[in-house]
């Protein structure tokens, strides 16, 4: 299988472990940051979110290009580090008994600001780590499923766990896999070394205006990331409101349960299977051949995702009115069709951002996008408490998969058509 051609080279191999093993951290983690968070104040776990999000937008436009000039795998070492200490946070308080609100969003904020840096450092390096150009849809590929392995892996273990321990333990567990991640990255560090000239590195640094404006220059060089842009907010905010925010909370607010589950267990078994729908997706997408329709319509592929992702979202409100006990399996079903959405639509995207640019080119665009998507996310979960105390959950459910679906089959399909 083209997608695991990678993990026939030794350091892409080690990084993709450790990076996999982390996002299942993460995954328990937000797992247990959602619960807690919706238990203690319900439709206002959305601030939650904003809060996060305004984090990581702020680390991305005032450290992005300064933390650039550094050793990549340096930033990546210290970011995991750092990560570590944060995670555990919640649970001395909770041991101590001063777990609260604050005690969950303050370190929940300070990770998200820590992936302000991580994240731009590892796209910038991938390239890096695939040597042969002909590797490169698939390592983007590979690293995309550590997300989506996650997805699957997290929640199942989640909700396993959940029945031995308190959801605030699954915190600790996630501040181990960023110790895991730091030793690899340790690994593989002389591989990350950036080849540009030191000259170049030290250059006066420009404004955050200006960091921006010549992002969006580059953009603007390629025309159909213009519309990739404006669409990665719109898509990011929908998905948090959607899935990371509404269905926790529909899950609390109608007790949904099945196969004698209930509770973070039901929830657990939605997002898992949401996670293998991700990764059927992901393996389907990530061994496509280089030369097929993944070079020659990236765009029907973007399209085609998120046609998947609004009729999923659609899906999932309709499936809260089927009938108990039948209610949670029909969710899960509706939940992984969704999920198939997801890597088609986001591994054309930065494949091609990886082709169309070049060095620090590649870091300018993918903080750009960034920065798209915080906003998005940022206007959806300050706008959630408001909206799902006017408006039933799942009806906002059905609505933003509508929103996404007018969008992909309009200015989605044009876009593809003439590119």
């Amino acid at each position: 299988m083209r997608l695991l051609k990678p993990l026939t080279h030794g350091p892409i191999a080690r990084l993709w472990g450790a990076l996999s093993l982390s996002a299942v951290g993460d995954q328990l983690h937000q797992m247990a940051l959602v619960w807690l968070a919706v238990g203690l104040v319900g439709a206002d776990t959305g601030y939650v979110a904003a809060a996060d999000t305004v984090a990581l937008m702020t680390v991305a436009l005032l450290a992005g290009a300064w933390v650039e000039r550094w050793d990549h795998g340096s930033v990546m070492m210290a970011a995991d580090l750092a990560r570590a200490g944060l995670a555990v946070v919640p649970v001395i308080a909770a041991l101590s008994g001063h777990l609260t609100l604050w005690t969950l969003v303050v370190p929940s904020v300070a990770l998200s600001a820590l992936s302000g840096l991580f994240d731009p450092a590892l796209q910038a390096s991938l390239p890096r780590l695939a040597a042969d150009r002909s590797l490169l849809a698939a390592t983007n590929a590979l690293f995309d499923s550590t997300l989506r392995l996650a997805r699957l892996v997290g929640p199942t273990l989640a909700g396993a766990l959940a029945t031995l321990m308190p959801p605030v333990a699954l915190m600790g567990v996630n501040g181990l896999s960023f110790l895991a991640s730091a030793c690899a990255v340790f690994s593989v560090r002389p591989r990350l070394a950036d080849p540009s000239p030191a000259a170049a590195r030290a250059a006066p640094l420009e404004t955050i205006p200006a960091r921006l404006l010549a992002g969006w220059r580059l953009v603007r060089r390629e025309p159909p990331f213009s519309y990739l842009l404006w669409r990665a907010g719109l898509t990011g905010g929908l998905w948090t409101l959607t899935i990371w925010l509404s269905l926790p909370l529909l899950v609390r607010q109608q007790g949904v349960t099945g196969f004698g589950l209930s509770g973070l267990s039901a929830l657990a078994l939605l997002f898992s299977a949401y996670g293998a729908g991700n990764l059927v997706s992901n393996l389907v997408v990530g061994s496509l051949p280089p030369d097929g329709v993944l070079a020659r319509r990236p765009l029907a592929l973007v399209v085609a995702g998120d046609v998947l992702v609004g009729g999923g979202f659609v899906l999932l409100a309709l499936a809260t009115r089927v009938p108990a006990p039948w209610t949670l399996g029909a969710m899960a079903m509706a939940s992984a069709i969704t999920a198939t959405g997801g890597p088609l639509a986001q591994i054309p995207v930065t494949t091609l951002r990886q082709i169309r640019f070049s060095g620090g080119e590649i870091a300018a665009v993918f903080r750009l996008f960034m920065v798209l998507d915080c906003v998005g996310t940022l206007a959806a979960m300050t706008a959630a408490p408001t909206l799902l105390s006017l408006v039933p959950t799942a009806l906002v459910m059905g609505l933003t998969g509508a929103i996404l679906l007018a969008m992909a089959l309009g200015i989605g399909r044009r876009h593809a058509h003439a590119t």
